[in-house]
């Protein structure tokens, strides 16, 4: 089962390097800040997943 999830994963952590890189160069390319750039990066990929998710569908009672 671990399987089916580690390539999302990986392409989670792929975008999210890409992402951080992109804000790095955005930046100016400081030193020192390559934390604080993946934590933005992760805040705004996990943001861009949770609005892309399919919204949940109200639960009708019956009588």
């Amino acid at each position: 089962m671990e399987d089916a999830i580690q390539p999302t994963k990986e392409l989670d952590e792929d975008h999210i390097r890409h992402r951080a890189y992109m804000l790095w160069l955005e930046d100016g390319q400081p030193d020192g800040k390559a934390e604080e750039h993946w934590h933005q990066a992760r805040a705004v990929t996990e943001a861009d997943r949770d609005m892309s998710a399919p919204a949940a569908k109200p639960i009708r009672k019956t009588k």
